[in-house]
C-alpha cells in the first residue's frame, strides 16, 4: 500500500544542474570545487552534489563541458524541469 507522502525523488536533469553550476563559469575555468560551492549557493538538492562528486578532478570550460562527464543526467521531458521541449507530432497532412 503505498503512503500520500511517498514519492520517487525526481532524478537530476540536465535543466536542473545547469541552473545549479552555470553561475560557476564567471571564470575561464572551474574546478569540481568552484561547482560545488554554486550548488551550495543555490541550495541544490543532494542529487546534484551526488553527480558532481562523480566529476573527475580536472578544470571545465563550460556547463556543456560538465555534462559530457555525466552522460546519466536526464533530459527527459516527463520530468519537471526538463530542457529538452518535446519534439511536435507531424501529421501526414503536415498540421501537428
Amino acid at each position: 500500500m503505498d503512503s500520500v507522502g511517498e514519492s520517487r525523488p525526481r532524478p537530476l536533469t540536465v535543466h536542473e544542474l545547469s541552473d545549479h553550476i552555470e553561475d560557476a563559469f564567471v571564470s575561464a575555468e572551474v574546478g569540481v570545487a568552484d561547482l560545488l560551492d554554486a550548488a551550495i549557493r543555490s541550495h541544490a538538492r543532494p542529487v546534484v552534489f551526488a553527480a558532481l562528486n562523480r566529476l573527475p578532478q580536472r578544470r571545465f570550460h563550460s556547463v556543456l563541458d560538465v555534462l559530457s562527464e555525466l552522460p546519466e543526467v536526464s533530459v527527459d521531458v516527463s520530468h519537471p524541469g526538463g530542457s529538452v521541449a518535446p519534439t511536435p507530432q507531424i501529421s501526414p497532412g503536415g498540421g501537428v
